[in-house]
């Protein structure tokens, strides 16, 4: 009896202690919070939720519905400027400081929800038969067809560049000039440093220990952790009002943060492969944006895709990681109203 006792304490003791050195790698890997920063993200949490959406409206691809928000300049409009944003993160991470100089200059500026994400379906993933980057770029070209737009500029940052760079190649017909921002021809291409997995872990990390307790405080700590650490080695102050009330907004005025989301655009990226070939016959106005110190996708790839695009403008950032930030906001925009100003001459 006591060898039986043994044989079942000794395995139970084995995973008690696996666990619990799991649990504490996780405490001490996390980004912790100061007792300010808690009191900043509760004053914010508090304070009176404000409108963070234009004019909402629904399109259609295949029966998967895909949101969208429009802004509309006050007079006359000089065209359209799309924006899709990257794996994982859905319309309202395009930030106010960023579209809106777009919007005073006479551009109307529609956000999207790539499918998975946002008030997009969530539930466009089959895993018999996934779908890819050229789904998700017909999405974009519903969003358009929606609303009546023959012709776009098209902005992508991250997996919205990989989208719009299929928009161009598949769709040229549609496409006034391309914006890609921090993002690449081919995530794996072999010729280039790797997509750094590392952040991954490290949001994994920070997402088990705050996103999974359902309380609005922890997942503005989540939403804080992912920001700092697609910062890269040059760190600037977050505002964190800011963050709070964009999270509180999407949980508690659209459907929140989708889980799956990650894992299912991954797979629509690796399985539409490399765009480098057909990156060579472009013929639009582009303008390839990275930052030099970029964590995520390494500032190679933008190098890469600039020299595949025939006649493409660069923006190379030093101290920009794989963000948008205000302090570098002004510098793209600009350029890309020159680029914007230039497609519409030729």
């Amino acid at each position: 009896m006591r060898l039986l006792k043994k044989l079942i304490l000794f395995p139970l003791t084995i995973v008690i202690l696996l666990v619990g050195a799991i649990y504490l790698y996780i405490q001490l890997a996390a980004r912790s919070f100061s007792e300010e920063e808690i009191a900043e993200i509760r004053v914010a949490l508090n304070a009176p939720l404000q409108e963070m959406v234009g004019q909402e409206g629904y399109a259609e691809n295949n029966g998967v519905r895909i949101w969208y928000d429009v802004h509309r300049p006050q007079d006359t409009i000089k065209g359209s400027v799309l924006l899709i944003m990257g794996l994982s993160a859905d319309a309202l991470i395009w930030p106010d400081y960023f579209y809106q100089p777009l919007v005073d200059s006479g551009y109307r500026v529609i956000r999207m929800d790539n499918r998975g994400v946002g008030n997009s379906d969530w539930d466009a993933f089959d895993s018999s038969d996934p779908y890819t980057l050229s789904d998700m770029a017909e999405d974009a070209i519903a969003v358009l067809d929606t609303l009546g737009i023959e012709k776009a500029h098209l902005v992508g940052a991250s997996m919205g560049g990989m989208i719009a760079q299929t928009i161009c190649i598949e769709h040229p017909e549609r496409v006034l000039s391309l914006t890609s921002i921090m993002s690449t021809a081919w995530a794996d291409d072999p010729k280039m440093p790797p997509i750094d997995l590392n952040v991954f872990k490290h949001i994994g990390i920070n997402t088990v220990k705050y996103g999974l307790s359902g309380e609005l405080e922890d997942a503005v700590k989540l939403r804080i952790a992912i920001r700092e650490l697609l910062m890269g080695s040059e760190k600037y102050d977050l505002d964190i009002r800011s963050i709070a009330q964009l999270t509180r907004y999407n949980i508690e005025k659209r459907k929140g943060y989708n889980q799956r989301s990650g894992r299912e655009q991954t797979e629509a990226i690796k399985l539409s492969g490399s765009r480098i070939e057909k990156l060579r016959s472009l013929n639009v106005p582009t303008l390839v944006v990275h930052g030099k110190t970029d964590p995520l996708i390494p500032f190679e790839h933008g190098m890469r895709s600039a020299e595949l695009i025939p006649n493409a403008q660069t923006l190379w950032i030093e101290g920009m990681g794989h963000a948008l930030p205000k302090m570098y906001s002004d510098t793209i925009v600009v350029r890309m109203q020159d680029l914007m100003q230039l497609s519409e001459i030729q």
